[in-house]
C-alpha cells in the first residue's frame, strides 16, 4: 500500500510553492520581477487568454509582491493554490 505524503503547509516566514492563475497573457519575460515563477500562456475553450505561474516563493511577503503585480499589470487573479511548503518540494 502506497502511503500518502501529509501536505506541508507554509508558513509566514517559509518557502512554498504556489500556482497563480490570471485572465489575460502574461510576458514571459516578466518571470525575473515575479519571484522567477515560471509562466505558461494558455487558450481557454472559450477562446479567452489565461496565464499559469508556477513556483517557489520566499515567504508570503513575496506572495503579496508577486499578487501587487500582477494588479498593476491589470490581470485579473482567477487563482491561487499552495502546493505545499519546503518539505513538499
Amino acid at each position: 500500500m502506497k502511503s500518502e505524503k501529509a501536505f506541508d503547509y507554509p508558513t509566514m516566514e517559509g518557502p512554498a510553492i504556489y500556482r497563480i492563475r490570471v485572465r489575460g497573457r502574461l510576458n514571459t519575460d516578466l518571470s525575473d520581477r515575479l519571484e522567477g515563477m515560471h509562466i505558461l500562456n494558455l487558450q481557454r475553450n472559450d477562446g479567452k487568454a489565461e496565464s499559469v505561474l508556477e513556483g517557489s516563493i520566499l515567504d508570503q511577503a513575496a506572495l503579496a509582491g508577486v499578487l501587487n503585480q500582477l494588479f498593476e499589470l491589470h490581470l485579473p487573479v482567477m487563482a491561487v493554490d499552495c502546493l505545499g511548503g519546503p518539505n513538499n518540494e
